[in-house]
């Protein structure tokens, strides 16, 4: 009697995993979606003028359809390697793959028969989302495209965290969900366009005013959440040093994670580095106020700010370069296999001597079209290095605050020609103001001289009678020798200041530099040269450098 083949019982929680993925997804979108509608609703009239609000709408419309086309992007490539996975799973089990939708052998046709789609079984057999993961950092070179998509998301990370509080954006937490469940130019893309909608920090009553524009409210829900997330002062900054200390225990799970592949601690070293992003959000919220820095002035913090996109450049630098070495001296066609090869093989295993410096080059830039998995994260890689040139152009900014944010000794020179700047400017108005009050310095008068005799009588004015005044103005007046004296004219601003009422010493109020503490919707024109250094930083040191440049300077160019 032949054996039977004993199947396992199947479960459902792998359909449940995948099905929440989806909800999940669709559920954030929304969410995001009312976030950024609300911030339109809260925009002030100064932010509503004529002159902002076609280039927002236009900046918006470019990053809108960034947006679909990164969701695209990512749902195709998920489509494709589930369909890939199910047919090297349906050859290894001897299962017939569907040849129609409908028909006899469509997938979608009731009961059991050939070509019927066996979904439950294929996700209890295959670690679905593990395999992703492993595929993508088990290779050297398919590590080099989907690692710089795991350091820009600290980068980011740190940017959401910090912009989106000092605005007052809402929900950050979902931005940063999406990035992970969908991918992270799709997120990245959704926020620029929230920060546009958003130019000024929201007022503290921006729910009230527009609850009722608003559909589908829970006032119970906001009470809820206000009660558990305790309120904080606008101006504080947990101290550098603790975020630090996230940074480099993210930059380590990283950096572990292509060593623990294919090992049972690999979910867990990268769900840490996966989880680690949230804290960012969160950790102004958890740690008391002594253990934070707290300034009036915004600009106090630039220091903190540049502190800590530095480190997160000099780490980022350390890992990509450790990846692209590894990538330059892994040229062996042998280690060239993934688990999907049946389906996928590899061509040009062998290349001649003469070619064989150009193959490690030539194998990282195919690798993006190699896998599903791999194209995935590459192409989610340019299209974020994309939207930030395009960001760094619409944003106007500068390139020596660019550099400042990724090198520190670019921002020790740069703090010694300010500090130059300053005294020279000092000088200059102290010698202004000894100058004028030299000027404006009034001459002693010179001593009157006295005449020989008695003082003559002067005879006090009277006003003629109306009768001989008429006869004294028509008598002609006598003719005087020498140049007539000339009359001097009131200056034109004094004539139109005596119309106008208002006196020719008032001058237009122009407001300090300290007054000037919160940013505006000023107008800032387009610099194609910081999109220019962005992706030419990007290419050079990877885009986890190249974000930490674009963020950090955005950040301090208020």
């Amino acid at each position: 009697m032949a054996p039977v083949e004993v199947q396992a019982p199947v479960s459902l929680i792998p359909v449940a995993i995948v099905g929440s993925h989806v909800f999940l997804v669709v559920y954030l979108y929304v969410v995001v979606l009312r976030t950024i509608f609300r911030s339109y609703l809260a925009l002030g009239p100064s932010s509503a003028t004529r002159s902002c609000e076609p280039l927002r709408r236009g900046y918006v419309k470019i990053f809108s359809v960034l947006v679909v086309v990164s969701l695209m992007v990512g749902t195709f490539f998920a489509l494709n390697f589930s369909s890939l996975s199910y047919r090297v799973w349906a050859m290894e089990k001897g299962v017939s793959l569907p040849e129609s939708v409908f028909g006899d052998k469509g997938a979608l046709r009731g009961g059991e028969h050939p070509g019927r789609l066996h979904l439950v079984r294929w996700l209890n057999d295959v670690p679905f989302y593990r395999d992703i993961l492993e595929i993508t950092s088990e290779q050297a070179r398919y590590l080099w495209w989907n690692q710089q998509v795991s350091l820009a998301l600290v980068s980011w990370s740190m940017y959401l965290a910090i912009e989106g509080r000092r605005r007052k954006i809402g929900n950050l937490w979902a931005f940063l969900a999406l990035s992970q469940l969908v991918n992270l130019s799709f997120a990245q893309n959704l926020f620029f366009v929230a920060v546009l909608l958003t130019p000024v920090p929201l007022p503290p009553n921006f729910k009230d005013l527009t609850r009722e524009s608003m559909p589908f409210v829970s006032t119970s829900y906001h009470r809820l959440v206000d009660n558990i997330v305790k309120t904080k002062p606008e101006a504080f900054l947990p101290h550098p040093a603790l975020y630090i200390t996230l940074l480099f225990t993210n930059y380590a799970a990283i950096f572990f994670a292509p060593y623990a592949a294919n090992t049972s601690s690999f979910m867990a070293v990268t769900l840490v580095s996966k989880i680690l992003p949230f804290f960012y959000l969160a950790l102004p919220y958890m740690i008391p106020n002594s253990w934070a820095i707290v300034n009036s002035h915004p600009h106090a913090h630039h220091t903190s700010y540049s502190t800590l996109f530095q480190s997160i450049s000099f780490f980022s630098a350390l890992l990509h370069f450790k990846s692209t070495v590894n990538v330059l001296g892994y040229s062996a066609a042998v280690s060239y296999n993934h688990r999907h090869a049946l389906l996928r093989p590899f061509t040009n295993d062998n290349p001649s001597t003469r070619n064989r410096f150009a193959v490690p080059l030539n194998r990282l830039l195919t690798a993006i079209t190699e896998h599903p998995a791999v194209s995935a994260g590459g192409y989610d890689m340019l299209l974020s290095g994309l939207s930030l040139g395009i960001w760094a152009a619409i944003r106007g900014l500068d390139g020596n605050r660019m550099i400042t944010s990724i090198l520190p000794l670019a921002k020790f020179q740069q703090a010694v020609e300010e500090v130059a700047a300053d005294v020279t400017e000092e000088l200059t108005s102290i010698k202004e103001e000894v100058q004028e009050a030299v000027i404006k310095e009034e001459k002693p008068e010179p001593p009157a001289t006295r005449r020989r005799g008695r003082p003559r009588k002067v005879e006090p004015e009277h006003t003629p009678e109306p009768e001989r005044a008429s006869v004294v103005s028509s008598a002609p007046t006598p003719r005087r020798r020498g140049r007539p004296l000339k009359q001097k004219s009131e200056p034109k601003e004094a004539i139109e200041a005596n119309v106008s009422g208002k006196s020719a010493n008032d001058t237009p109020y122009k407001p300090e530099a300290r007054e000037k503490l919160e940013e505006g919707d000023e107008y800032i024109p387009e610099d194609w040269e910081s999109a220019a250094l962005a992706w030419g930083m990007i290419v050079v040191s990877g885009l986890g450098v190249g974000s930490a440049g674009v963020y950090g300077a955005e950040i301090m160019n208020r």
